[in-house]
């Protein structure tokens, strides 16, 4: 069982807001202040249905899963917020994700 969660590229989502130039940055955290393309990965791949943000001591990058409700989906960020049994479910608007809230179900873990 793990606790799911659901998330965007939104600012509220994600932790970005924008600088007095309307850019995207980090809005706290080491980063704070530097760039932020919304939307990227901490792997680099462009964040979409499937997307998987985990606790890489608990999921490696590049672990598949199969998520009740949701399909599939491949471990390729790092949440802040996410230690442990815990993971977010990258879903293409902020009311999807909303939608999708928290959930503990049984996650299928199907290695890399």
């Amino acid at each position: 069982m793990l606790l799911t969660t659901g998330y965007c590229n939104c600012e509220s989502c994600c932790g970005w807001t924008t600088n007095e130039f309307g850019n995207p940055v980090y809005n706290y955290g080491k980063l704070k202040g530097r760039p932020k393309i919304v939307g990227l990965t901490s792997t680099g791949t462009v964040a979409k249905r499937g997307t998987v943000a985990a606790d890489p001591k608990f999921l490696p990058m590049g672990t598949r899963l199969i998520v009740p409700g949701y399909g599939f989906g491949r471990v390729e960020d790092i949440g802040g917020a996410i230690k442990g049994k815990h993971i977010d479910l990258w879903f293409p608007s902020h009311e999807e994700a909303k939608r999708w809230g928290r959930r503990t179900i049984p996650v299928v873990i199907r290695g890399k």
